[in-house]
């Protein structure tokens, strides 16, 4: 779980270093955030699940919908500050947890492995987390893990379906953008086998289903074209997500399936984080065609 958190939070400090300082204040479109409201917003968030993971005070409190102000964060240099000190705190509270706090429960996010893989995927695309009723069973690692892979699944094909179908072979390098540098990136829909050709690599050590034949390399299969094929072919793919958190157990979690060098609750939490890094380059390819699609 350290592992997983630093990984993406160190991604997360690298972008905020390189993006020069007078491009901070960019955005593609007028109702989306600025790149560094979207990082002010992911380091808020992850201070929200370190305050209620840990029950201390670390961090401030921006209020509801955690969107601080460039107002208190004038320069890059402020900005990143921020972004490490979330980093870090958070780094710190869970080494103080250790691995005995991985199931144990805390308010409006299941248990508390669930509230830490909110915090990774904030650093990528932010979720409305789900709240926990007095009907629901006692959460599981197995019921946690679902219910985060559920979650990206909806974001995902969401996206996957909001795209027309004569904008699946569009990539940002057909726009000529000045000064972008795109040539060479993903399609849409390759975008899409991408994470669906991803899921099968990273879930299927955990099920023990033989990766499809068709699925040669991360592009996926070369054979579907069509968007319907292609939307299959992902719902396909999160199907055996599912079928993988069910195998999760506190006995288990920590031990490595097969020939793998990660553990299986590491490669379950990867196939999340790494949809929901796909996700949001996806929504920016559906906003290049002016296409609106709410994102949290």
């Amino acid at each position: 779980m350290l592992d997983r958190w630093n990984d993406i939070g160190n991604k997360l400090v690298a972008m905020a270093q390189d993006f020069p300082e007078d491009k901070y204040d960019f955005k593609l479109q007028k109702d989306e955030r600025t790149f560094a409201l979207n990082l002010l917003h992911a380091a808020a968030l992850d201070f929200v699940l370190i305050r209620r993971i840990s029950g201390s005070n670390l961090g401030p409190d921006f209020g509801e919908g955690d969107n601080p102000s460039r107002d208190a964060f004038k320069t890059k240099a402020d900005v990143v500050k921020f972004v490490q000190e979330a980093v870090a705190d958070g780094a710190q509270v869970i080494q103080q947890q250790g691995d005995a706090g991985l199931d144990k429960t805390s308010k409006f996010f299941g248990n508390r492995l669930g509230a830490w893989v909110q915090g990774t995927k904030s650093a990528t695309a932010a979720s409305t987390p789900q709240g926990q009723t007095s009907q629901q069973a006692p959460p599981t690692i197995a019921s946690t893990m679902d219910r985060e892979i559920s979650a990206v699944e909806k974001q995902i094909v969401d996206v996957a379906e909001a795209m027309p179908e004569d904008k699946y072979n569009f990539s940002p390098e057909t726009l000529n953008i000045p000064s972008a540098d795109y040539k060479g990136v993903r399609t849409f829909a390759v975008q899409v086998k991408h994470v669906a050709s991803s899921n099968y690599f990273i879930w299927s050590p955990l099920t023990g289903d033989k990766v499809p034949d068709t699925i040669k390399d991360g592009n996926g299969p070369e054979n579907l074209k069509t968007k319907a094929e292609i939307i299959k072919f992902l719902k396909d793919s999160f199907a055996l997500g599912h079928k993988a958190a069910a195998t999760l157990t506190p006995q288990n979690m920590l031990q490595n399936p097969g020939n793998s060098k990660s553990t299986r609750l590491r490669l379950v939490m990867f196939g999340v984080a790494h949809a929901y890094n796909h996700y949001g380059q996806m929504i920016e390819y559906l906003r290049m065609n002016g296409i609106a699609h709410k994102q949290v």
